[in-house]
């Protein structure tokens, strides 16, 4: 296992990819390799995670922060599907925040609650989703129960 804390010009560069995660001088930012998990912890809260060479906030960070991030909603009748894994399918989403690009990375929400569902990738921009009636909307990367979501340091 690899195991050690990244250096501020890191720590910038995630804070220009993600503009509303303020990084400060005295948050711990600390790098793990386990195996086939990458992943950075802020200040021992597991904060992002690496899919291939992309960065992707994880679940647990983004909880209480929604509203922060680019979001997709979904009905309640498309939480369970999400929430094991399935892509978000275009018959399933009410609301697309309106400056959700092609690649972006978004937060799918439930509508009842607003609490993230899962971290994916947007495959179209929104107004092109919203003129869709079928299809999928977003690549899911991560969701509430699979193995970032359990990751830990022991």
């Amino acid at each position: 296992m690899q195991r050690y804390f990244l250096s501020k010009k890191v720590t910038k560069k995630i804070n220009s990819m993600f503009p509303s995660v303020d990084i400060s001088k005295s948050t711990k930012v600390e790098y793990v390799k386990d195996e086939d998990v990458e992943v950075i912890f802020m200040d021992d809260v597991l904060s992002f995670f690496y899919t291939g060479k992309k960065l992707f906030p994880a679940l647990k960070f983004v909880h209480g922060k929604e509203d922060d991030f680019k979001k997709i909603t979904v009905d309640m009748g498309a939480v369970k599907f999400v929430c094991s894994g399935a892509d978000v399918m275009r018959p399933g989403v009410t609301h697309i925040d309106e400056n959700v690009l092609k690649d972006d990375t978004v937060i799918v929400v439930d509508e009842k609650n607003g609490k993230a569902l899962c971290v994916g990738i947007a495959l179209e921009d929104a107004d092109e989703m919203n003129k869709m009636k079928l299809g999928k909307a977003v690549k899911s990367v991560h969701f509430v129960g699979d193995k970032i979501w359990n990751y830990s340091v022991d």
